[in-house]
């Protein structure tokens, strides 16, 4: 999306541009989504500057002008000249015409408004219908022009016919228009249970998507349930077809792969429906997490296990940790938060400076969680390396042991400090106060900060 200093650079260019190079602004003003062409037009009428961007009035032309040209008119802050631009538009044909009309419906000039609408309301094909009801549709959330949608949709519907009108919507690029279309299909009959079985393994759209799986899920036979939500690809119907069944009427071949879903909301609703039927999770946990399964799978099998509450054996967990599969290692250092050693630092040390984003960040919650394993000369392997995000990586591990010691790790790192992570209730060890000394005589900072610090840290200044 352009910027307003984009938009007004856009328009200077236009009003500048010989007739030979007017298709550019007709290719502009066509491409611009509907949001995106009244904030055009928005920016184009501003009347704070001395000359208007589009230039003064009088030096418009419009007799014999092109479309376009007329379009640029009818975003002019002058009210005189956008009717004339509009009078030139409603004898034109083509998009351009079609959508400057349509956002001119919304005027605060009512001359302008009533011809714009008036030519609107007879523009009733569906492919002029394709370039106007995404304006409208915005616009009826506006006071100016928040009943043309309507009239024009009822026009509409009467001269096409409401089926290929409203399947016409659904197709429709806009966003707003697809999904308004859909809920009015749904709610008036022109859609039903089979069409929405048949569009959600298609559908990417979230907002329609769940509009799908609702339909399916209120009007679904416990078959289609199972067989459309339970294997769906979205979270969102798998939860939906564990809350809508029962235990009854699930079958326990599909709740015992939902155990391993990738979402912890589903794992949480195949276990309560696991155990209505009688069953142990657990056991099914822990025979996937020992088996040959997937890397992946097995990954959401210890999941589950920490999800249920289930305590695993240390020894099992850095194995898991030490795996060179990324998804096990990932699942086996969240385990390991409190549990590590004082031999594992360093590997974990190890882990941080590795090029896996996720794996550093776990690894440094393991170590974050365990401060009393490791020294601050441990961290000298992060904080000296060449790679400015290994030694970032460093800095955030030193500064997560609080206090004093995080002030110092942002003034090593040069990081900005803020006065209300001073500690201002302690003082900090003589070792600290120290550092603190040495760290502010050597770096660049103004007195303020300086006085600051050293008054919070009882540092003489």
């Amino acid at each position: 999306m352009q910027t307003p200093a984009q938009i007004r650079e856009q328009l200077s260019l236009a009003t500048g541009r010989a007739q030979s190079g007017l298709a550019e602004t007709e290719a502009w003003l066509v491409s611009a989504t509907a949001r995106e062409l009244l904030r055009i037009d928005h920016y184009a009428r501003q009347a704070r500057y001395p000359v208007p961007v589009l230039g003064r009035a009088k030096d418009w032309q419009l007799k014999n002008a092109t479309p376009v040209v007329a379009a640029l008119a009818s975003m002019h802050p002058d009210g005189r000249l956008r009717e004339q631009a509009v009078r030139v538009l409603c004898a034109s044909v083509g998009a351009v015409s079609d959508r400057a009309l349509a956002v001119r419906v919304t005027d605060h000039v009512e001359v302008v408004r009533e011809l714009a609408e008036q030519e609107v309301l007879r523009r009733t094909t569906v492919a002029r219908a394709e370039r106007i009801v995404p304006l409208l549709q915005r616009i009826s959330q506006r006071w100016r022009g928040s009943q043309v949608l309507g009239r024009y949709l009822r026009v509409l519907v009467a001269a096409q016919g409401e089926e290929s009108v409203w399947a016409c919507l659904r197709s429709s690029g806009d966003f707003d228009v697809r999904r308004t279309a859909f809920r009015h299909s749904f709610e008036n009959g022109l859609l039903g249970l089979p069409d929405a079985v048949g569009l959600l393994p298609r559908e990417r759209d979230q907002v329609v998507r769940r509009k799908l799986i609702q339909v399916i899920a209120d009007s679904g036979t416990p078959e289609v349930v199972a067989g459309s939500l339970l294997r769906g690809r979205s979270a969102e119907s798998r939860v939906l077809g564990l809350v809508k069944l029962t235990a009854a009427q699930l079958d326990s071949v599909d709740v015992e792969q939902l155990l391993v879903d990738r979402s912890v909301l589903v794992r949480l609703w195949a276990r309560l429906r696991w155990q209505e039927m009688g069953r142990d999770p657990v056991e099914v946990y822990a025979a996937i997490a020992r088996s040959a399964a997937r890397s992946a799978v097995r990954a959401r099998a210890y999941a589950g296990l920490a999800e249920t509450g289930t305590e695993l054996d240390r020894a099992e967990i850095a194995e898991v940790a030490r795996s060179a599969d990324v998804a096990l290692k990932k699942i086996g250092l969240s385990l390991l938060r409190g549990k590590a050693v004082a031999a594992e630092v360093p590997w974990l040390l190890r882990e941080m400076g590795g090029g896996e984003p996720t794996v550093a960040r776990l690894a440094g919650d393991v170590l974050g969680s365990s401060p009393q394993l490791w020294s601050l000369a441990d961290l000298a392997v992060l904080k000296d390396s060449p790679d400015p995000v290994i030694r970032r990586r460093g800095w955030w591990l030193h500064r997560s042991l609080g206090g004093w010691e995080a002030v110092i790790a942002d003034l090593e790192f040069g990081a900005a400090w803020d006065r209300q992570v001073l500690p201002m209730y302690f003082r900090p060890t003589a070792a600290q106060q120290q550092r603190i000394a040495g760290l502010l005589d050597t770096l660049s900072l103004d007195r303020g900060p300086v006085s600051e610090i050293a008054f919070a840290a009882g540092l003489p200044r």
